[in-house]
């Protein structure tokens, strides 16, 4: 595999030029033109360890949407005046426990905080990311950095350069109050999370002193506590250009680019990287014993934590490979044969690195009622001294030293995941070729190397965790009762924008699939097709066979794809032919779907020949194992103890029983009293059903399509497949005649988890179908939709708020469609909520200014989405599917570029306005008004039996 060594150094598709700018902003740049858009990020060094238990970095993250001295204001010299004094009473609210005086300072910050509004253009930052070709606009706060990214099309990169560097230039914290409400959202729905406590005490215990001991969002008492002058600190010492990095990855010209990020990023404050003394943590004295609550009865969880090494570290590598002799892919580690043989219901290592410090755990789950937490430690650390004691063969060493590599190369095949990888990177303090080096360590890593890393992190000094069954009280954050902050320029545009007008952008049409030449097509047979993609980045191929039946049709799917990778053929053991696998470095996966029946493959294509041969005899001579289903019932007895600790999975379930009454899948799969009957050969028999059922294959690799479907003829069983699909399997949505709210009581959750479900009857004209698809994103598709402002930015009612207008396949266009709304919000909060989503459900306002950036959003989701050589023909494959015979976005935009807000309406009007909402919820009925939400309709108490089997 040095083939594979060389190319990850080679190929221009993983060519990353570093540079830096005039002020020390460091710049990485990878040019790859296989998708026509552009992944941009800038990464900042700084995190929630650098404002420990504050969450003030999470804060800042939140703050930076909300525009800056230009953006987001129609009059920054008046609005300045009033923030400056919210900043100040914010201060003095922090530093006063005295509950009227706290009150009082809270009113006055509301009543300046609606006088500042008056001045606010909310979500424009947002709303020009969209305007300029942008998508899936997003952050994310870590313990060690902060990312701030999207997707968007290449003719606007000016535009984007522009926007994002004037965004760290002068940020302004306006709608600070609303935005606080968010957070304590999110804080509140956290903590309704089964296991979310849990793992906070223990993350508090395995780092304590290191500041990765508190939660990134903060505690409850420093975010009722916020100092906008904190924030303003933590941006001048870490929001300097020398602490951050700006990231490019796609369809760009690294020479045309330069002088454009030099123009715009350059101007960000110049300034040292603040240093920072590194807490080191204390070594674990022996078995140090910890227990913590989980509400889940029955289950024993335990967990073994060492400590790891950071991000950087030398022996960083060996440690991958000892915990892939642990766990891996292919299911070979000893851990895995502890699961796969029934001695333990589940194992699994953990191996994750910080900058500062690492995680090295071993998570298990004895067995049920006998198997005690002491006999399965023991049976682990046997295991582990396995690996201390060299007891691996080298086979089995430099198949996962392969594994490893195919890993690493995956992880940068396409933009995307490119760029993760070099935001990543990044904030390690790394260059992009040490990270290419790491493929060498690991070719020049020996077995002695790895049993002495064995030997020097799995001691006996460690953290042992047990699980108690019960839960943690909750710090509960309360609605406050201020009045709500609604910008009254919801619609206007900062002089700013006019700056950005006149920049000039090249005529990019959105780039469409191809049916005929994205992917080579060929029947192999009746029934069976081909389709096959060229990889030009490296040598993995990939083989997914979608067979047309799924878990709708055929209800035992889903144990069927977790019984066949346990599952031995006829002439080989588990081991050997797992084994054989792991040799080739490939790997065999299941997974089923409502439509489809998957079976994926992926490994080199030097050794395909070898891995179709292996593959075939597997899906003609799997072998049944009654012993190995003792591990799917031990996985549904645990879904059945923990399904309904989860309000976002009751809330699913209930939802399932308001669409499609006694055809939701939590009724008609198979129950638990079925799955203790089950038998291997009844499985294998569906899996032979599964066979027969038509298939396209789907191959992306360096192979011809002449030399991969002859291969694939050869050895896979496509004989067997004889009938036509049924898919897509559409099930009838249901019908109501009068207001009705479906209630699941949860008595121990803090949030309420709220659908509107709307049924719609089918389309009548065809040019409706497109125009949905402008109504859903103009009512409740992003940040700019109605939705997310009048509900969660002017109001803080709730941190999800969304809606989608779901229409049936193109082929069935005689079925009705539906639409389903969803809100999760604090249980004071849910009425307020729910009467904001009736007004706009039943009074849509109109706002026609927003037409045209509704539209531009669409088109830059059509662009940016286009799909990458891997998935290419999945995309198209399932198009044609649902009836399409090119690619429908085409027709679609085609259509919205003639819309108005007038053909909104009247959508509106004909499908939505005048039409039932029928309501699911879940939530606590001891914390809210049931009297009050009974005029929504009339309240059906729902249980356990009715919307689960």
């Amino acid at each position: 595999m040095d083939s594979m060594r060389s190319l990850l150094s080679t190929s221009d598709f993983l060519q990353v030029r570093e540079h830096k700018l005039s002020n020390d902003l460091t710049v990485w740049l990878n040019e790859d033109h296989s998708q026509p858009k552009i992944f941009g990020a800038v990464v900042v060094k700084a995190g929630a360890k650098d404002s420990p238990n504050t969450g003030i970095a999470h804060y800042f993250e939140h703050m930076m949407f909300k525009g800056t001295d230009k953006i987001g204001t129609i009059d920054y010299e008046s609005e300045k005046v009033l923030l400056d004094i919210i900043a100040e009473k914010y201060d003095a609210l922090a530093d006063t426990e005295d509950p009227k005086m706290r009150a009082h300072l809270q009113q006055i910050i509301n009543d300046l905080s609606v006088r500042a509004a008056e001045y606010v253009i909310p979500n424009e930052f947002d709303r020009l990311i969209s305007r300029f070709g942008g998508t899936k606009l997003n952050a994310g706060t870590s313990y060690d950095y902060t990312l701030y990214f999207n997707t968007f099309s290449p003719q606007y990169i000016s535009q984007w350069a522009e926007i994002n560097s004037e965004r760290l230039v002068n940020p302004v914290f306006r709608l600070f109050q609303s935005e606080l409400e968010t957070v304590y959202e999110e804080k509140n729905m956290y903590g309704d999370t089964m296991a979310s406590v849990a793992i906070e005490k223990l993350t508090e215990r395995y780092f304590y002193p290191h500041p990765y001991a508190y939660p990134i969002i903060g505690s409850a008492e420093n975010l009722k506590n916020p100092r906008l002058s904190e924030m303003r600190r933590f941006f001048e010492k870490y929001y300097v250009a020398s602490n951050m990095g700006l990231i490019l990855s796609g369809d760009f010209d690294t020479e045309e680019v330069l002088p454009i990020l030099e123009s715009t990023f350059s101007r960000i404050r110049k300034g040292k990287p603040p240093h920072r003394d590194i807490v080191t943590l204390p070594p674990f004295k022996g078995r140090e014993k910890v227990s913590v609550r989980i509400p889940m009865p029955f289950v024993k969880i335990m967990a073994l934590g060492f400590r790891g090494v950071p991000a950087n570290h030398p022996d960083q590598v060996a440690l991958n490979i000892a915990v892939s002799l642990l766990n891996n892919s292919n299911g070979t580690g000893f851990l895995d044969k502890l699961t796969v043989d029934h001695k333990v219901m589940g194992a699994m290592a953990v191996n994750q690195s910080m900058n500062e410090a690492g995680i090295l755990g071993l998570l298990v789950f004895p067995k049920f009622f006998f198997q005690t937490y002491a006999a399965a430690e023991k049976l682990v650390w046997k295991q582990i001294n396995r690996i201390k004691e060299g007891d691996f063969s080298d086979e089995m060493f430099q198949s996962l030293k392969l594994e490893q590599k195919r890993e690493y190369a995956s992880k940068l095949e396409d933009i995307n995941s490119r760029a993760e990888v070099m935001m990543r990177i990044f904030s390690q303090g790394k260059s992009w070729q040490d990270y290419l080096d790491e493929v060498t360590r690991i070719d020049a890593l020996s077995r002695e190397d790895v049993i002495e890393i064995a030997k020097k992190y799995f001691t006996e000094n460690y953290m042992y965790v047990t699980k108690k069954t019960g839960r943690y009280p909750k710090t509960i954050l309360p609605k406050p009762d201020y009045s709500p902050i609604i910008p009254k320029n919801s619609d206007a545009s900062s002089a700013y924008v006019e700056r950005l007008e006149k920049i000039p952008v090249q005529e990019l049409k959105p780039h469409f699939l191809d049916f005929e030449k994205d992917a080579e097509v060929v029947s192999l047979r009746p029934l069976v097709t081909l389709y096959k993609t060229h990889n030009s980045v490296n040598d993995i191929f990939s083989l997914t066979l979608s067979y047309g039946v799924g878990q709708l049709e055929l209800r035992d799917l889903d144990k069927l794809s977790a019984y066949l990778p346990f599952v031995a053929t006829e002439s080989m053991s588990f081991e050997v032919f797992r084994g054989k696998l792991q040799e080739l470095g490939s790997t065999l996966t299941f997974d089923s779907t409502d439509s489809e029946f998957l079976v994926v493959v992926n490994g080199f294509d030097g050794h395909f020949t070898q891995t179709m041969a292996l593959v075939g005899d597997f899906l003609r001579h799997a072998k049944p194992d009654d012993k190995k289903l003792r591990q799917i019932v031990d996985e549904a007895k645990v879904t059945e103890k923990s399904l309904f600790n989860s309000s976002e999975n009751v809330a699913d379930m209930l939802l399932e029983k308001v669409k499609f009454g006694e055809q939701s899948r939590y009724l008609t799969k198979l129950s638990f009293a079925e799955i203790k009957k089950l038998k291997g050969k009844m499985l294998l028999d569906t899996f032979s059903k599964v066979r027969s059922v038509a298939c396209n294959l789907h191959y992306c690799g360096t192979l011809s399509m002449e030399e991969a479907a002859r291969q694939i003829k050869q050895h896979l069983p496509l004989e067997e497949v004889s009938i036509p699909s049924n898919s897509p399997y559409i099930r009838d949505l249901m019908t109501y005649d009068k207001p009705t709210v479906f209630f699941m009581d949860m008595e121990d959750v803090t949030q309420s988890i709220i659908y509107a479900y709307m049924y719609i009857d089918p389309l009548k004209a065809k040019e409706d179908r497109p125009i949905s698809r402008l109504f859903s994103a103009y009512f409740g598709g992003d940040m700019s939709s109605l939705m997310f402002q009048e509900i969660r930015e002017f109001r803080s009612f709730a941190y999800q708020v969304n809606a989608r207008l779901k229409h049936p396949p193109l082929n069935r266009s005689e079925k009705p469609a539906s639409f389903v709304m969803k809100l999760a919000t604090q249980t004071d909060k849910m009425i307020d909520a729910m009467e904001v989503l009736e007004n706009l459900v039943h009074d849509m306002p109109e706002r026609p200014e927003r037409v045209e950036s509704v539209k531009q959003t669409i088109r830059n989701w059509v662009n940016n989405e286009y799909p990458t050589s891997r998935s290419l023909s999945l995309k198209i494959a399932g198009f044609r599917r649902e009836g399409y015979e090119s690619d429908p976005n085409k027709d679609y935009l085609e259509v919205i570029d003639r819309m108005t807000m007038e053909d909104i309406l009247r959508f509106y009007r004909e499908n939505i306005q005048d039409h039932l909402m029928i309501y699911a919820i879940v939530g606590n009925s001891k914390s809210m008004d049931m009297e009050k939400l009974s005029k929504f309709g009339q309240i059906v108490k729902v249980t356990k039996k009715d919307i689960y089997r």
